[in-house]
C-alpha cells in the first residue's frame, strides 16, 4: 500500500481541481471561440453520402456545395478498410476529420464558417495507395 504524504494530497488535490476547472471552462457555452455547441444537435439542412472503397472516393454525382452557417451532414462509409475523412481548407490547415470504419455509416454534422473551396483527403493510413487519396476543390461552400 502507498503511503501519501499530506502535501502530497495536497498537490494532488490541486491538479485534480486545476484539470476540472480547465475541462469545465473548455466546454462552457460562454467561450467565445464555439461558434456552437458541441453538446446541441443541430439539424442538418443539407446531407451528403461519400462512399470510399479501394483507396477511392465517389461523391454525390451533383458534387457537394454548402452555404457558410448551415449544418451539413456527411455520411461516409468504407467497403474495405478503415480511412479517413479529412476536409481541409485552400491553406492546408485541417477543418475536421473522422475515421471512417467499415461497413457502418459515420456521420458528422459540420458547420463552415468561411466560404471557399474545400479539398477532401484519408486522414487514415490504409495502405499503399493512401497518398493518392486527395481530391482538392471537391466541397464548394458559398455565402
Amino acid at each position: 500500500m502507498v503511503h501519501m504524504e499530506r502535501e502530497e494530497k495536497r498537490y494532488l488535490l490541486l491538479l485534480v481541481v486545476i484539470a476540472v476547472i480547465i475541462n469545465g471552462v473548455t466546454v462552457a457555452p460562454l467561450v467565445p471561440w464555439q461558434n456552437w455547441l458541441f453538446w446541441s444537435k443541430p439539424t442538418a439542412a443539407v446531407m451528403f453520402k461519400i462512399s470510399i472503397c479501394n483507396y477511392q472516393f465517389t461523391l454525390p454525382s451533383d458534387g457537394i456545395k454548402a452555404k457558410v452557417g448551415e449544418p451539413v451532414k456527411f455520411v461516409a462509409a468504407s467497403c474495405d478498410v478503415t480511412y479517413g475523412f479529412g476536409v481541409f481548407h485552400r491553406s492546408g490547415r485541417m477543418i475536421f476529420q473522422m475515421q471512417v470504419l467499415p461497413n457502418y455509416h459515420n456521420e458528422i454534422i459540420w458547420i463552415f464558417d468561411e466560404p471557399g473551396l474545400y479539398t477532401i483527403r484519408s486522414t487514415e493510413y490504409s495502405g499503399p495507395e493512401h497518398s493518392s487519396m486527395v481530391l482538392p476543390d471537391a466541397i464548394v461552400v458559398v455565402a
